[in-house]
């Protein structure tokens, strides 16, 4: 077929490639999920508005009486016309090219440009499709817009799916629940925005003259702790706006993305796709959206006023309590230990590394030693450990002490901070309070006094220096070391 320019099947031309190409590109698919697969595949690569102007979704009916699925697409290319093939050949579907009525097999491996036909198929049919292994007429049943598909299509449950920081979130919500929601919301300061919809009975409930039903629609922008919360309220649903005015509950996707088709929803109506109830609700009309602060009931009624006589504060005052405590042990800060635990602590002081001795600080008393660091003190494994709890302010490990307070207000009622170091003890006695001043690096206490030995210098005998030394040459032979006997010099 190279070079060629006139084809036996009508509508057939070669693309600015060589390649057999008619205005369509018609793929053969044996069920509708089929169908529903190839759009699902091409909304995620393709704008699908470029060709809903000629797209078409056909049932047709075979010779048999089998049922079949026709989909026509326009091409504008032998590219565009190989992506389309490549995802019907994964869908187990059959492409075909022309314009009209004789669609012939498009390209493939063994036609690398296209085919053609020797003669046109007589019989009678909507549809005629030549393909390398058989030629078969089809007969048109029913068309399928693709509006209709997308929604009739229920969502599809999605495991892994959450806000994010972007998404305006709607809330859906019953009418006994509408109000306490955006209370909730206000007083959570997130800004919300309420509609009153209505939601138009379908099918054989709106033969009925069923009563419309009243729903709520809130959009905000939820804080991520509000998203567990909602998803498991009954009577609200959280959806997520895809669209000017589609939106599609959290949890679930619609099997087509709807970006790629927005051009199928009305822009004054309102479409919300429900996975949990399996329903669309349509709105005639975009909701009327009203800031949640505007209706929100404000008290009014006048507070009664008293006048209150003074009382002495210390009638509600606390005293501070040294408590044991759960939880995570606290990195340790210092540590007391008793003098009769000294020996030990001297014999534990040559196995100290040296950025021990760079950081621990030591202030003895007469019943205990007291050693501080904010990092080495885990070296010392003698003696009560501390933990700090406000700066300056320190508790045992394992204690803590009530009420809690905040750490500034405990420094300033306790006086401590960079000055002084306050010790609260498990004994019940009275905290002890150790000035910082009194701490003293423990390389400059840990070594004893030296005793040095100072030997007296005696001059030398001034006869022992009294003559010239002599210097005598005599031959030494080859071994000149036989021969010497101790004492000879």
């Amino acid at each position: 077929m190279a070079n060629q320019t006139r084809f036996m099947a009508p509508g057939l031309h070669p693309d600015s490639r060589g390649v057999a190409l008619g205005r369509l590109v018609l793929v053969l698919l044996p069920s509708l999920d089929r169908v529903v697969g190839l759009f699902r595949a091409l909304s995620e690569r393709i704008s699908l508005d470029d060709v809903l102007t000629a797209l078409k979704i056909v049932q047709v009916r075979t010779p048999l009486q089998s049922r079949e699925f026709v989909v026509e697409l326009p091409v504008s290319g032998s590219h565009a016309a190989d992506g389309l093939a490549a995802t019907a050949a994964l869908l187990g579907g059959l492409s075909f090219t022309g314009t009209s009525k004789h669609f012939v097999k498009y390209r493939d491996s063994r036609s690398p440009l296209g085919y053609d036909v020797d003669s046109l198929h007589a019989g009678q049919g909507d549809y005629v499709l030549y393909d390398s292994d058989f030629v078969q007429a089809y007969q048109r049943e029913r068309e399928i817009p693709f509006a209709q598909l997308v929604l009739n299509l229920a969502p599809q449950r999605e495991r892994e799916d959450r806000l994010q920081a972007s998404d305006q979130a709607l809330l859906r919500v019953v009418p006994g629940l509408w109000r306490a929601i955006v209370s909730y919301l206000h007083r959570s300061r997130c800004a919300c925005e309420v509609a009153a919809c209505e939601r138009q009975p379908q099918g054989a409930r709106a033969a009925a003259a069923e009563q419309p039903e009243r729903f709520y629609l809130l959009r905000c922008r939820l804080a991520p702790r509000m998203e567990g919360l909602f998803r498991s309220t009954p009577g609200v649903e959280l959806h997520r706006l895809v669209a000017k005015q589609v939106a599609v509950e959290l949890g679930y996707r619609h099997p087509l993305a709807l970006g790629s088709c927005g051009s199928i929803f009305d822009e004054g109506s309102f479409y919300l796709f429900s996975g949990s109830r399996g329903a669309l609700d349509v709105l005639a009309a975009s909701p009327a959206f009203v800031p949640a602060g505007s209706l929100v009931q404000l008290a009014t009624q006048a507070l009664p006023t008293e006048t209150l006589k003074g009382s002495a504060a210390e009638s509600v005052t606390v005293p501070l309590r040294l408590v044991l405590a759960g939880g995570a042990r606290p990195p340790a800060v210092a540590a007391r230990v008793p003098v009769a635990q000294a020996p030990w602590l001297k014999k534990l002081i040559y196995l100290l590394p040296p950025p021990a001795f760079a950081e621990l600080a030591l202030c003895a008393t007469e019943d205990f030693i007291y050693l501080y660091s904010a990092h080495a003190i885990e070296y010392i494994p003698l003696g009560e450990m501390y933990h700090q709890v406000a700066p300056g302010v320190l508790a045992p490990i394992g204690y803590e002490l009530l009420p809690r307070v905040h750490p500034d207000v405990l420094v300033q009622h306790l006086g401590s901070g960079e000055d002084k170091l306050v010790f609260f003890t498990p004994e019940g006695k009275a905290p002890v309070w150790i000035g910082r001043e009194r701490f003293t690096p423990l390389s400059r206490r840990a070594l004893a006094a030296v005793a040095l030995a100072r030997p007296e210098p005696t001059p030398l005998d001034a006869e022992a220096g009294a003559g010239a030394g002599a210097i005598q040459n005599d031959p030494l032979g080859l071994f000149p070391l036989w021969g010497f006997r101790e004492g000879e010099k």
